[in-house]
Order: structure tokens, then sequence, then C-alpha cells
């Protein structure tokens, strides 16, 4: 029997039965799953999804341009065009002081990073924004013009002279100069500018400036040569201002009778030769500043050379005027003490005399030949002393019991002067002069430094008048004229405010 093809499809038979049973749960439970998972879930609802990128809201406008519906970078791209950087130049006006300023030179445009910021609220919102203009510029470029500007609209303050019937009485008084306001003028264009308000002038006030001005030199030589010019007899004015060393000379070479000024030099040469004082001799000393004492004056002048009586006191002089001419003050001397000229004829003294006048530069005035001075020389003095108060100067190089705690004590003991009819009377109150002053019959002088408000000077005034048939002239005339040289030079230093004098 042949058994192969029954056996091949007995196993065929079985391969299919294998088959059938294995795919047939396999399909119903993917059949029962697919069904319960439909049975679940609902039917689904579209959802409409933002933009990618926010837009403004509608009516959105930025320095009057609309953006509604742009996007920033959109926006940004649309103001760089319509907002260019303005050419016209910004105008700035101040009285009848007009200035452009180039709006390149201060680097002025629209400030797209602010106006954007400020629009940002209408990124992806209904709410649409109106953001005005905004400009951005240098602010130091500004203020650089803005100071040229403040230079080119000043005005200078004013000077006048006020006299009085008598024409040595005169005064200068000033109206005060006129500025802008740098930093307030620069807040309020700095806000225009930001604004945008580039079309219209910008004006500026000019406001009256606080600072107390100085009378130029020639301003002030003018005044005193028209004083000096309407004397009777000779004045000579010398006049140093310790900030800035401008010197005012007229007549400050002619040589004078040397009056008590000289007790100044006597003063220094007392303290070059004594390193201290005696409880009488500190007393001297001050009678002699003070008071003008002729007598202390001699005692100071012994006192130098070791000695106390007159014959010292003629060897004191000479010492002290050998002392003034090695330090180069030419025509200042005193060859004999004071009100000796009974004890040289008593006693046939001879003594040293200067040349016969007339002496030194014109104008001329009488000056005798033993006690001389000129306004130049005598305040060189002061300036020495002064110098030497602050360390400095050829006194402290010359003289080894110097030193600034002496020479500030000169100028303070110099301040305790008692004379107030003559320069001192052309001051106001509680200025601090240090000074010496001198009167004869027919001169009179002061000299010494001023400490003002404006600035501290050197002032020396002599004043001479022939005597004609007259004994003396009264002190008032001639220290009189003193004090209108003193009160001139002081308000050339410290003018009077004549729009505050008006209101009074």
């Amino acid at each position: 029997m042949n058994f192969r093809p029954r056996l091949f499809a007995t196993a065929l038979l079985c391969v299919a039965l294998l088959a059938g049973c294995t795919t047939s749960p396999r399909s119903s439970v993917v059949t029962d799953s697919a069904e319960a998972t439909a049975a679940v879930q609902p039917p689904s609802t579209p959802i409409p999804l933002p933009p990618l990128v926010p837009v403004y809201a509608d009516g959105t406008e930025i320095a009057g341009v609309p953006v509604g519906g742009l996007s920033m970078a959109e926006a940004q791209a649309l103001l760089t065009t319509a907002l260019p950087a303005p050419t016209t130049p910004i105008l700035l006006v101040a009285g009848d002081v007009r200035q452009p300023i180039d709006p390149a030179a201060i680097r002025l445009r629209p400030d797209l990073n602010r106006l954007l910021a400020a629009a940002a609220p209408a990124l992806g919102s209904g709410t649409p924004l109106k953001v005005p203009v905004q400009y951005s510029f240098d602010a130091t470029a500004l203020h650089a013009k803005l100071t040229e500007f403040a230079v080119a609209s000043a005005l200078a303050p004013t000077f006048t002279v006020i006299t009085s019937t008598d024409v040595l009485s005169r005064s200068f008084a000033y109206l005060p100069g006129r500025a802008i306001d740098l930093d307030r003028s620069l807040e309020i264009v700095s806000s225009l500018l930001r604004r945008g308000q580039l079309t219209h002038p910008i004006y500026l006030t000019r406001w009256p400036t606080s600072e107390v001005p100085r009378v130029p030199p020639e301003q002030l030589t003018e005044q005193l040569e028209a004083l000096v010019a309407e004397w009777d007899g000779v004045i000579g004015v010398y006049l140093y201002d310790l900030q800035t060393g401008i010197e005012t000379a007229i007549n400050a070479r002619t040589v004078f009778a040397g009056t008590s000024t000289i007790k100044t030099a006597i003063m220094l040469y007392g303290y070059t030769k004594l390193a201290s004082f005696t409880e009488d001799q500190w007393q001297q000393m001050r009678a002699m500043i003070i008071e003008s004492d002729n007598l202390a004056a001699n005692d100071i002048l012994a006192a130098g050379v070791g000695g106390t009586s007159t014959e010292s006191a003629f060897r004191g002089a000479e010492e002290m005027s050998d002392m003034l001419a090695d330090l180069g003050l030419e025509y200042l001397y005193l060859y004999i003490p004071f009100e000796s000229l009974d004890y040289i004829r008593l006693y046939n003294v001879k003594f040293r005399c200067g040349p016969k006048d007339p002496v030194g530069e014109p104008p001329y005035a009488e000056t005798g030949c033993a006690l001389r001075a000129t306004p130049y020389a005598i305040s060189q003095l002061y300036r020495m002393i002064d110098e030497c108060a602050r360390g400095e100067g050829v006194l402290l190089e010359k003289f080894d019991l110097l030193s600034p705690e002496r020479c500030q004590e000169m100028l303070d003991l110099l301040a305790e002067n008692a004379d107030t009819t003559r320069m001192v009377a052309g001051l106001p109150p509680d200025i601090r002069v240090e000074h010496k002053s001198g009167w004869i019959e027919h001169t009179q002088a002061d000299a010494g430094i001023v400490r003002s408000p404006g600035g501290d000077y050197v002032l020396a005034v002599y004043v001479y008048k022939p005597l004609g048939d007259r004994w003396a002239w009264p002190d008032e005339l001639l220290g009189g004229v003193i004090a209108d040289v003193s009160r001139l030079v002081y308000t050339a230093y410290n003018p009077i405010r004549l729009d505050r004098l008006l209101q009074e």
C-alpha cells in the first residue's frame, strides 16, 4: 500500500485546524477593545490657537503712526522709516541773543526703545494705546551747548560813579550782570526736547547774577586820576592787589614827608633786633602803633641798639634807615628821632640828611631831609610783612629773629591802630585794616592792608597841600581826602549794588 499521499493530507488538515484555533480569539479581543474605546471617548471639538507672535490692538498709535495689527518687530521697522531724526535747528533765545543748535550735534532722535516700551501693554490685548512722541539726546553734548549759550547771552555788570557836591567824594556802584540759570535752563530744554517740542524757539530768562563784580583797574585808575587832578596840591596813591598782584599807581614815587607812617618801619626794626620784649618795651610798641606816640617810637629805636638814651635813638634811627635801604626801599628813612630838634640845637648834634628838595619823581612836595617816604616804598614794607606772616619772602631770609608768628603779631598790632579819621573813615564798620597813619602841618598820610570781602589790598595815600600863610591845615581837610580815596578804592573792590540802593 502507498501511505504517503494519505499521510500528507492528514498533516495538512491538522495545520489548518491549529491555525483556526489560534486566530479566532485574537480577532475577538481586538474587536472588543476597539468597541470599548469607541464607547468611552466623546466626540472631539476644534480649539482655535492664538497667533504665534502678538500684535498691537487695533487703533494703537505710536508717535502718531498707526501700528494696530503689527508685531513689535514690524512696528519698529515702520517707525524707523516714519520717524527720522530731526534736521531743523533748535533755536535758543535769551533777550536779543539767538543761537541755533544742530540736532545732530546733540544726537537728537526719536527714542524707539522708550516708545515701544510705552506701547507694550497694547501687544496681544484688545485695548489700544496712543503713545506720544519721545526723543533721546546726548545730555553731555546738550550741557556743553547750553554752557556756550550762557556765555554768549550773559550781560556784564555796568558800573557808575556816585558823587556828592564835593568832587572828591565818589564811590563805585553797579547794576548786576544778567545770565541764564544754567541748571534750570538745562531742565527746561531737556524736557521740551524729550517731548518733541522742536519747532518753536525756546525762550530762556536771564536773571540778575549774585556775584559782586570788581571794577576793572583801568576804570579805577581813571577815577583816581580825576580825583587827584581836582586837588590843589599833590596826592600820591599806590594800590597793590594781594591776590592778583595788579598795581595801580598815581604819583606813587613822589617823595613826601614820611610823617608817622614810618613807625611801621620802626616796629619792624624792633622785631628784627629784639628776640622778645620786656613789659615796658611791649607797652612802648603798642603806644607807638596804636596812639602814634613819638617818644615811645624813640624808645624802640634806642632799644634796637641796646640803649635807652636819645643818643641811642639817633643811632637806632640811622640803623633802621640802613635796614630799609638794604631792603631796596628808596626814599624811605628816618635819620633823627622824633621831637629831637631842640636836642639838636642844644647839643649841636650833627645828623644824617638826605638830598635837598626837590627829590624823587615829580610832582614835588615839601619833605625836609631827614624823614621821607613814598607811597610805593611804604606799601612794599606792608607787602613784605604780609608775606612773612604767610611763611614767605625776603624778611624771613634776612632776619633770623623773624618768624611767621612774629610777623602776624605785627599785623595784629597794626589792626589795633586807633586812628579812624583817615583811611578807616572811608570804609564800612568792622573792616579789618592793618595800618599806620601820620600827619604834620602840610602833609597827611595813611598806609596799610585792607581786608575786604571783595579782596585784600595794600593801599598808601599821601596828601600834601602848600601852607601859604597858614600854620597848618585842619585834619578834616587833608584827612578827608585820604578817606575819599580810601572809599573810592574800597568800592572798586566792593561796589554798591545800585538797584537795591534805589529801592531804599
